[in-house]
């Protein structure tokens, strides 16, 4: 296998709730010991994981918008796979447009800092106790950056002037 060839683990599109949540939590786990990924390795995946459904539920479920169904604006698409290289878990949902911009600075600030000055940023969200609306500090992605060591990675897809495709890719070095 080269590093550009990647075998898929796991693969879910739909919609989510609490209990689909809970049920792909399992199967990831499941298919990280059936691929024989080492112990250390699969519970970054499935941390990273967690957060990252926190991120899909929190910004999905109070999705609304005129011309778009309700239902169809919740769905999600989630991956795991691997190559030479990395696990690579890939998630793709839709976006507010004008969400964007504070998503783009956010991700790109939490991008630039490495070890200590990252978890002195954690521990400043951390001890802020101030709320987005969507009800989370913002650690989420910090503790994905930290936890997988790699830039998270981010696309938009511009589907009209109201709502893009979201994309965001989070690598762990095997």
């Amino acid at each position: 296998m080269t590093s550009e060839e990647t075998t898929t683990i796991l693969k879910h599109h739909g919609a989510i709730d609490g209990t689909i949540i809970s049920e792909i939590l399992d199967k990831i786990d499941l298919k990280c010991v059936r691929f024989n990924i080492p112990d250390s390795k699969r519970k970054k995946i499935f941390n990273i994981a967690v957060e990252m459904f926190q991120n899909l539920y929190h910004y999905t479920r109070d999705l609304e918008l005129k011309d778009h169904h309700q239902s169809h604006l919740r769905h999600i698409d989630l991956s795991l796979s691997f190559n030479d290289q990395y696990y690579i878990l890939c998630t793709k949902n839709f976006i507010r447009n004008s969400d964007i911009d504070v998503l783009k600075t956010r991700i790109n600030y939490i991008n630039s800092l490495e070890g200590v000055a990252l978890k002195a940023y954690y521990k400043k969200i951390l001890t802020n106790e101030e709320f987005s609306d969507k009800g989370g500090a913002g650690l989420g992605f910090i503790d994905m950056r930290k936890r997988s060591g790699l830039p998270l990675e981010i696309s938009f897809e511009k589907i009209d002037d109201n709502i893009s495709n979201y994309t965001l890719v989070i690598k762990i070095k095997k």
